[in-house]
């Protein structure tokens, strides 16, 4: 379908990961993130939804962006139009469909809110 999908530098993927980059859209994953398993990315809905008024489509694809050292949790669905900003964790089963390019965040919940701010994580455990 014309579609791309970028993935940065040092990026793991622990589990599955459904990427779909429909509509020539793009999917983009910056440097140094980590996802967890059970995730879909999607830049369009699948099927075409039309307005019965005017016969116009009503839902087109739109570009993702996770920027750089994003943790996604497990269970987490990143939906058309997403901007997820800089050093964020996406809390388990999150589900993003806006524009959050603010940095230093945990998001969660049904559209991907703030939780919250200044925070900073890291793949190592420590005691």
């Amino acid at each position: 379908d014309k579609g791309s999908i970028y993935i940065g530098n040092n990026t793991i993927f622990a589990g599955s990961v459904h990427a779909a980059a429909t509509e020539g859209r793009t999917i983009r994953i910056g440097d140094s993130c980590l996802f967890s398993s059970n995730i879909q990315i999607r830049t369009g809905d699948s099927h075409a939804i039309y307005d019965l008024m005017n016969n116009k489509r009503i839902n087109t694809a739109l570009d993702v962006t996770i920027s750089n050292h994003v943790w996604i949790g497990q269970n987490v669905t990143i939906l058309k139009g997403a901007n997820i900003g800089n050093n964020n964790v996406v809390g388990t089963g999150a589900i993003v469909t806006n524009k959050v390019p603010v940095d230093n965040c945990i998001l969660g919940g049904i559209g991907g809110k703030v939780l919250k701010q200044n925070i900073n994580w890291q793949e190592e455990r420590q005691q």
